[in-house]
């Protein structure tokens, strides 16, 4: 509920993406500037990087005398959010003085008061002049492992921005509700400053966490570009990628990308179509496997902090590790669903799986409902009967394809039926994309071309109606 906390603040404050939001409040401490993190690129190319808090700092790690950087503090802002829960996800956020508003009205499910935030960042300057000519000991162990590694690299903090007052976030569970099953639960996860020292909970939790004062709640990174004699550079624009050097090369293996189609075709159709062996193999798995992995994956979609969860333990089998399952623990189906598809998979992998297999198309699929909204999530839960998953998959289809879908396509029959419309509509909307009617004809349209969330529905859409029983 941290992580939802800090990620519901950057969305409202950040939306150029430059800061991340801290996910364990256990890193807090770490996180101050001139600290190391490794930035962990993902198995997809959509995928965004993963942060990895080291015990290190720049300092710890260099040959020689440490540096001694210039770190200045100033307010940063105060912030006071709700976000509401309705089909149309609205919010309202107080910056300061100001106040935005987006329309809507529904049950309040996040409420946040991180009260005055400060901000600490690094002179950049001054750190560019400090690492003229030093050197990084290549001999430290969390060097020597960052290298071993093809997908990370060495990134220092540059700023933080942290609390100056005691807070409780706080997550009441009502049992019941719109949810059903094993994870049939409703959390409302309130953050609320407490000015007198003690929590402050308006209802009645299961679960409280005290934030102390000068907890960072999110941060960035300056990448480091490493030389084969450890001299580094700072890579200060954001085309500009660090890495470690190669044979003359500064190298780090980019996730994996798909292969473009021949001939004038969009991106999206390019994608799809250098994806579709991961689907073929989703189609192919035995009938009770299918049924099984489909019903399950079913019940998880109610459940974006269990669906991330185990995408990174199948990222870690198609990377040739084996997963932490104590991480599994809290969400026992999630054991249940990773032995299923580990069986699917066959043996055990002892390096990185790039082949089209089950293990990659289970991961694929799963990586793609992580990168989509609670609310997205919630509206494909609903569309997940076998008709509906065949008109989603007909529409989606049609819209890589820049085609209108006409009434008259058998796969659209359950649209007829004005709830199978709306709940179909909602979900487009939820990724980004609109569903209009013309005349006879349905179209979609992609606001904006750049957007990774159409391509998420598209991946969720057609791997499940591969792996949707008939009915």
């Amino acid at each position: 509920m941290f992580a939802k906390a800090t990620k519901n603040v950057l969305s409202e404050i950040d939306t150029e993406g430059s800061l991340i939001s801290l996910s364990r409040l256990n890193d807090s401490d770490g996180l101050v500037p001139l600290a190391l993190v490794i930035k962990r690129n993902r198995f997809w190319f959509w995928q965004r990087p993963k942060y990895l808090t080291v015990d290190f700092k720049l300092n710890d790690v260099l040959v020689g005398d440490p540096i001694n950087p210039v770190v200045v503090e100033t307010d940063f802002l105060s912030y006071n959010g709700k976000v509401v829960d309705n089909k149309s996800g609205s919010a309202a956020a107080d910056f300061g003085p100001g106040t935005i508003n987006i329309g809507g009205t529904g049950s309040s499910k996040l409420q946040s008061s991180f009260g005055n935030l400060k901000k600490q960042e690094l002179d950049v300057q001054k750190l560019l002049q400090d690492s003229k000519s030093r050197v990084l000991d290549l001999q430290h162990s969390l060097i020597q492992q960052t290298r071993e590694s093809q997908r990370e690299v060495l990134t220092v903090v540059k700023e933080r921005i942290f609390t100056t007052q005691p807070c409780t976030v706080s997550e009441e569970v009502q049992e019941g509700g719109t949810c059903s099953g094993m994870l049939g639960l409703n959390k409302t996860i309130k953050v609320s400053v407490n000015d007198k020292g003690k929590p402050f909970v308006e209802y009645d939790t299961n679960v409280s966490i005290n934030i102390p004062p000068k907890t960072t709640i999110a941060y960035s990174v300056i990448e480091l570009e490493v030389a084969l004699t450890g001299q580094y550079g700072l890579c200060l624009l954001p085309n500009v990628k660090g890495g470690f050097e190669v044979d003359g090369l500064v190298k780090v293996k980019q996730a994996n990308s798909v292969s473009a189609a021949p001939g004038k075709t969009s991106k999206l159709q390019k994608d799809l179509e250098g994806l579709q062996a991961q689907f073929t193999v989703l189609s192919k798995l035995p009938p009770n496997t299918r049924c099984s992995l489909f019903q399950q994956i079913s019940v998880l979609l109610q459940n974006s902090v269990a669906i991330s969860l185990l995408e990174d333990a199948l990222e870690d089998l198609c990377d040739g590790t084996q997963p932490d399952l104590r991480a599994l623990d809290e969400v026992p189906a999630l054991k249940a669903t990773l032995k299923l598809v580990q069986k699917a998979a066959g043996s055990k992998s002892s390096g990185m799986q790039t082949k089209p297999s089950a293990l990659t198309a289970t991961h694929l699929l799963f990586s793609s409902l992580d990168e989509m909204t609670d609310s997205a999530l919630l509206e494909l839960k609903s569309c997940c009967s076998y008709a509906t998953l065949q008109a989603l998959l007909h529409l989606v289809q049609n819209m890589s394809l820049n085609k209108k879908s006409t009434w008259k396509d058998a796969a659209l029959a359950v649209l007829a039926d004005e709830e199978a419309f709306k709940k179909i509509t909602a979900l487009f909307a939820s990724c980004n994309v609109t569903l209009l009617k013309e005349k006879d004809s349905l179209v979609t349209k992609i606001s904006n071309p750049q957007d990774r969330l159409p391509l998420m529905l598209c991946i969720a859409v057609k791997g499940l109606a591969s792996l949707a029983p008939p009915v």
